[in-house]
């Protein structure tokens, strides 16, 4: 049995050390062939207004590779991307995600469509009263 593909949005923040063009679009490319792999379909990415480099709400605490001790991030860059992907792949690709250094925070959502209806909400308010 084939389980149904879902759509997904996933918004990632990535650290300011790796925060330049050519790093950030190898880490995009490296999530695409990711997705790809485990049978999905990326949609958009971006990384515009109001997303790209902003200061963080609190520091984060990470560990940066090849440094023994902690380091504090006061801002990162902010990446949206959408897709659709199975289910039961998801688990892989936060798996994938966890181990990416370079990613300081991250966080996958179901993106729901809902069916918009002929009747507005003021007109479901009047039928209402």
């Amino acid at each position: 049995m084939r389980e149904r593909q879902r759509d997904y949005e996933l918004v990632f923040i990535v650290s300011p050390l790796a925060a330049n063009e050519e790093q950030i679009n190898g880490l995009v490319e490296r999530m695409r062939q990711n997705i790809e792999s485990n049978g999905g379909q990326v949609g958009t990415v971006s990384q515009s207004p109001p997303w790209g480099r902003r200061k963080l709400a609190y520091p984060i605490r990470e560990y940066v590779s090849g440094e023994a001790s902690r380091r504090n991030f006061s801002e990162g860059f902010y990446m949206l991307m959408t897709f659709k992907l199975d289910a039961s792949k998801v688990i892989e690709l936060e798996r994938t995600i966890k181990l990416t250094d370079t990613i300081l925070r991250h966080l996958i959502t179901v993106a729901e469509t809902r069916a918009v209806s002929g009747r507005t909400e003021a007109d479901a308010e009047k039928s209402e009263a």
